[in-house]
């Protein structure tokens, strides 16, 4: 901000010297007219010198004046847009230059904090696994030689979830796998829930197919998880969630259904709008620091992570009813190949 102020304000000065210097050189050539007097001229020359302040400087000044009652760029911005400053020289140019670069600065701001949350994962995935592993491998040992078939089957459950979630093997995985992985996700929600929920998958026979396509990793789980929290969360037995899976044409198209207590057509929308926002990345990170949104924030990456990959064709569909359940659409490109963006 000050260097904006300090720059105008030698403009200002040096265009006063410019039309002071402009002056005196036409000055000279009246004096050679042996017609005017020195005193006319000299009021001849005030006078333009008073209407290149009317039509330059003050308008120069107006702005530097603008520029320090700011104390942001975007109430820069804002002021320079005003209607009672479009008479500031260059108002509207300085605003979009200065609109441009706070988009820009928001842009550098996503991928700084895009780059520290990579190395906070790396940082934690240095955390050796296998120790967790080893641990829950001798948990379910041991449930075995006492005989505790259910616990060696949740023990085993999740570690192929952990191990899954952590897994640095790729971004797509096959549908196959991403079902295996929310399998075992339920098999510990049922354990945990006394089975108030059931998961049923439904795959015909002639799309068996689609179990090979890709997939983005984790996709699945997060919307079934959400499921659980929102849509069953006062389901006190027979809820169900149910995963079809249907080609059509060249897409693949996986519908997450829940018997919950759904929702009604404000609050539908609110999270349909949310997840097709163009909001930054920091500020729907924000966003999880309020519990009412939490539940789309996961939605919203889903989203987007399936968009960047394969364009604005795909992605999320939300369908919902009050009391009658919630279903998720998840629009893939039908393929086994690993054509998305990078």
């Amino acid at each position: 901000m000050k260097w904006i102020e300090k720059n105008l304000t030698y403009v200002f000065f040096q265009m006063i010297l410019l039309a002071a210097a402009i002056s005196m050189g036409r000055m000279g050539l009246f004096v050679s007219h042996k017609y005017l007097s020195p005193f006319i001229l000299v009021i001849i020359e005030i006078l333009l010198l008073l209407f290149w302040l009317k039509d330059f400087g003050v308008p120069v000044w107006r702005l530097h004046k603008l520029l320090s009652d700011c104390k942001t760029q975007k109430d820069i911005a804002e002021n320079l847009l005003d209607q009672n400053a479009k008479d500031v020289i260059f108002a509207k140019d300085i605003a979009e230059i200065l609109k441009a670069r706070m988009k820009q600065a928001t842009l550098e701001n996503d991928t700084e904090l895009l780059d520290k949350q990579a190395t906070l994962t790396a940082l934690q995935s240095q955390i050796n696994p296998h120790f967790l592993y080893n641990t829950l491998d001798t948990i379910r040992g041991q449930a075995l030689v006492d005989g505790n078939r259910e616990i060696a089957k949740m023990v085993e459950a999740l570690a192929g979830f952990f191990r899954y979630s952590i897994s640095s093997s790729g971004d797509l995985v096959t549908v196959r796998d991403e079902l295996s992985n929310v399998r075992n996700y339920m098999m510990i929600q049922e354990y945990r829930f006394d089975s108030r929920y059931q998961l049923k998958i439904d795959v015909e026979e002639e799309e068996e197919i689609a179990l090979d396509y890709l997939i983005p990793r984790l996709t699945m789980q997060p919307i079934v998880e959400n499921a659980i929290v929102h849509g069953l969360k006062d389901t006190m037995e027979n809820g169900e969630i149910i995963i079809n899976l249907n080609l059509v044409g060249k897409d693949m198209i996986i519908t997450v259904s829940d018997n919950g207590c759904g929702m009604d057509s404000e609050k539908l929308n609110e999270i349909n709008e949310r997840i097709r926002s163009e909001r930054s990345i920091s500020n729907q990170i924000n966003d999880i620091q309020s519990q009412s949104r939490h539940s789309s924030i996961a939605l919203t990456n889903i989203h987007k992570r399936i968009q960047l990959l394969y364009g604005n064709d795909y992605g999320l569909n939300i369908y919902s009813t009050s009391h009658h359940g919630t279903d998720v659409e998840i629009i893939l490109p039908a393929t086994s190949e690993r054509m998305g963006r990078t």
